[in-house]
C-alpha cells in the first residue's frame, strides 16, 4: 500500500515541479493585467508577485488567449523594483506601466512608474516617471521638498520640476532600456532629489 501511495504520487510532484511560479505563489500580494503589448493582435498577459517587504518580480506571457497553466513565461524580471507595486496599467500602442511606491502617502514618499514596451522583439523601458514628496524635520519647522520628472525615452526627451514650479526640459537625449538591465541607479540625475 505505501509503495503504492508513493508511486501514484510520483506524476503529481512532477507536475508540480514544472509549474510556472507564478501560479505557486498564491500567498503573495498579485497584479494582472491582459494586454497586447508585443501589438500582434493577440492577447498577453503580465503579472507582478511581491511578498511583503521583498521586490517584485515581473513575467510577461505572450499570447495568452487560451491560458495553458503549463505555459512558462515568455520574459521574467526578477526584483524588478525594491518598492511596493501598487498598480499595472495599459497605455495605448502596447505600453505596460508599473507604478510603486515608498512610503506611499507617508511624510517621506515618492511614485515612480515605469512604462514598458515590445518593440523589435525586445522588451524596453520606453519610459520613466517619478514624483516624490519629502519632509525633513529640521530645528525651525518642516522642510518639505517636492518635485516629479517626466523621462520619454523613446522621444529621447524629458522635464522635471522642482517645488511646484513648471516642468522644465532636462537637458541630455535618453535612449530605450532593455528591461532586462533596468535599475534604479539607472534613472537620470535630474529624478533625483
Amino acid at each position: 500500500m505505501r509503495t503504492a501511495f508513493h508511486h501514484a504520487a510520483w506524476p503529481f510532484l512532477v507536475a508540480l515541479a514544472a509549474t510556472p511560479m507564478p501560479v505557486l505563489a498564491e500567498n503573495a500580494p498579485a497584479f494582472e493585467l491582459k494586454l497586447d503589448i508585443d501589438q500582434d493582435g493577440k492577447t498577453d498577459r503580465a503579472v507582478v508577485l511581491q511578498e511583503l517587504g521583498e521586490p517584485a518580480d515581473l513575467y510577461i506571457y505572450l499570447d495568452e488567449e487560451k491560458p495553458d497553466p503549463a505555459h512558462r513565461p515568455d520574459f521574467v524580471r526578477k526584483g524588478l523594483t525594491e518598492d511596493r507595486i501598487i498598480d499595472l496599467e495599459s497605455k495605448g500602442k502596447g505600453s505596460l506601466l508599473v507604478t510603486s511606491c515608498f512610503g506611499c502617502g507617508a511624510s517621506k514618499s515618492t511614485e515612480e512608474t515605469l512604462t514598458i514596451v515590445h518593440r523589435n522583439g525586445k522588451f524596453l523601458v520606453g519610459g520613466y516617471s517619478r514624483n516624490w514628496d519629502w519632509n525633513r524635520q529640521t530645528s525651525s519647522g518642516v522642510e518639505t521638498t517636492l518635485g516629479d520628472c517626466d523621462i520619454n525615452y523613446l522621444t529621447g526627451k524629458g522635464t522635471v520640476s522642482k517645488d511646484l514650479e513648471k516642468g522644465k526640459p532636462v537637458k541630455g537625449k535618453f535612449e530605450p532600456v532593455p528591461l532586462k538591465d533596468w535599475s534604479s541607479e539607472m534613472r537620470p540625475k535630474a529624478c533625483d532629489f
